[in-house]
Order: C-alpha cells, then structure tokens, then sequence
C-alpha cells in the first residue's frame, strides 16, 4: 500500500509539474508586448489622415512610381484606434501591436478567454519575388511560447473557406488573395484602387521601427 501511495504520489506530482510548465508556455507574455492605449477611439488616427493618406493621394496624381514611410507609432496608432473586436467562437481578439524589424512584421494581440487571458503572436516575412508578386509568408504564430503555426494555418484554411462562402466573396478579391497568401504562401498582384488610381506595391522594405513601400500608379 505503502508504495502505490509513492507510485500515486509520484504520478501526481508528474501531472502537476506538467500542467503548471503548460500554463507557463501559453500563458507568456512577451517582453515587447505593449499595446497602445486610446481614449478617443471615435477618432481616426490624425497620423492616417494628414500624413499617409495625403501622401499616397498627391503621388498617384503624379503617376510616377513613389515611396511612402510608415512608423511603427504611427500605425500603432492608427490600430488602436478601431471599434469593433475580433470575435471567432468564444474568444475575443483584442490590443493588436505592430513591431516592424528587419524584413519582418510582428502582430501581437491579446486573446481573451476563460479562466486566463492568451498573448499571441504571428511573424511575417513580407516580400516581393522576381515575377513582382508579394509573398506575404507567415514564419511563425505562436500562443505564448508554444509554437502553433501548423495547427493555426489548418483552421485558418477552413475559416477563409467558409468566409468565401458565407460573404459571397469571389477568390479573385484583393482580400481573399492576401488571406491565401498568409496561409499556404501564394503570390499575388499586390494591386490596390486608391479614389479613381489603381497602384501597384513595387518594392518593400522593412526594419527596425520602420516599413518603406514603393508604389506605382498606373491605369488600365
């Protein structure tokens, strides 16, 4: 009797360790995670309208390729400045940051749920190939510090497939062909209308607090 209780004891202590080294992994919270906070979250961020905007606008009127700045402050800024929460089953996505280094853009948000709140992270490898197609490759996503990237792309597959479903999007929107990029590497036109302008993603250049994209105009 005297040794199943050590035997049961052992075992329990096992599970233990166990279920408190799991909740150390998921439940990590990155060093670098600092979201900003708004008050005014009815405004839109003064950095969007009186810098990127004007930018883009007053060089696609010049119909000459061009190149555009964006801070890692300013488009912090201007995310947390949105309304409505992520919301897929019972979790809500919440508090997203941007941190741009070197050819990477990093997404943390917060993800709530019941009994503890989850930080979780994707790294992307934004770039442009020889054939002027961006390839928006996801390097890794992660739930704390367990790797989930795998798993995750498998569910986003099936949830862009029922989203393609249920808005009637067809495959060859600009949007369904970034969420394929993000998930399975495909390349794309990166092609966006801006007011009566079409414009092309040319270049793009990320480091440390900083992204530069270059853009061309041009019409049909």
């Amino acid at each position: 009797m005297k040794k199943v209780k050590k035997i049961l004891g052992f075992v329990f202590l096992i599970a233990l360790a166990f279920i408190v080294f799991a909740l150390v992994l998921i439940g990590h919270r990155p060093s670098q995670y600092a979201p900003v906070t708004n008050t005014d979250v009815n405004q839109i961020s003064p950095y969007l309208t009186n810098q990127i905007l004007p930018m883009i606008y007053n060089g696609a009127q010049r119909g000459e390729p061009f190149d555009i700045t964006i801070s890692q402050q300013g488009i912090n800024d201007i995310i947390s400045r949105f309304r409505e929460q992520i919301k897929t089953g019972n979790l809500t996505i919440t508090a997203p940051q941007i941190i741009f280094s070197q050819n990477q853009i990093t997404l943390m948000v917060t993800v709530k749920n019941s009994p503890i709140d989850l930080f979780a992270t994707m790294e992307c490898e934004p770039a442009i190939n020889q054939k002027d197609k961006m390839v928006l490759h996801i390097k890794k996503i992660s739930i704390g510090l367990l790797n989930i990237t795998r798993t995750a792309k498998s569910k986003g597959n099936k949830l862009y497939s029922n989203w393609l479903i249920l808005t009637g999007t067809e495959p060859d929107n600009i949007a369904a062909q970034v969420f394929r990029s993000l998930l399975n590497d495909e390349p794309f036109d990166p092609v966006f209308e801006f007011a009566d302008k079409k414009i092309r993603v040319s270049k793009i250049n990320i480091t440390k607090e900083s992204m530069t994209l270059q853009l061309t105009p041009f019409n049909d």
